[in-house]
């Protein structure tokens, strides 16, 4: 497990939280990689994520429903990435050491991640644009509601025998109920090894 620098989201410290893969800055792939604990009462938040295994029961967006125009736009970014391949898998994850649930994404290049996530508005498909300033407003939001979201930055590289390796012991812990979801399943056929 390697322990690694982290940003927030809401006030912009620094600290560092543990990784539950090891990239090995080979590429062609990147990683995104999101700690997410509550700042109030992450005992709860972190126990009760996963309720019955792999049941989500504290869900981020259920709690920030009112957010729902900029989730409805960070959720097509998914979508849309996981179909033409973009995306190549995200897990969510419970992080024991951390105590914190990990969203971990490996994406085709480092510059579709600067595509969608960097500082710029993001062309969502053609008619539908998330700006950076509603991008902010966003991350604020979520902080202000309670949870402290933080990321790796600069994106890692990871090798595709790399993220796969980590992809399998994933697919494991899902099998087992042991607090993961695979939330975009590996399509052999748009990314392959």
């Amino acid at each position: 497990m390697l322990t690694v620098p982290q940003r927030n989201f809401g006030e912009q410290d620094d600290r560092s939280m543990f990784s539950l893969i090891e990239p090995d800055n080979e590429g062609p792939w990147a990683v995104r990689y999101l700690w997410i604990q509550h700042l109030e009462d992450n005992n709860n938040f972190y126990q009760n994520y996963f309720s019955q295994g792999n049941q989500q029961g504290y869900n981020v967006r259920k709690q920030t429903s009112h957010l729902k125009s900029d989730w409805d736009r960070h959720n097509q970014i998914f979508f849309n990435s996981a179909e033409n391949g973009d995306l190549v898998w995200r897990v969510k994850i419970a992080n024991k050491t951390s105590q914190s649930i990990d969203y971990i994404e490996i994406w085709r290049t480092r510059e579709l991640l600067d595509r969608y996530f960097g500082d710029q508005d993001t062309d969502i498909n053609n008619d539908r644009i998330w700006t950076r300033d509603s991008r902010k407003s966003f991350a604020k939001n979520l902080y202000d509601t309670g949870f402290d979201i933080r990321y790796w930055f600069p994106y890692p590289l990871i090798g595709k025998k790399c993220a796969m390796n980590a992809y399998k012991h994933f697919v494991d812990r899902s099998k087992n109920r042991d607090g993961c979801i695979i939330n975009t399943p590996w399509k052999r056929e748009l990314n392959p090894l």
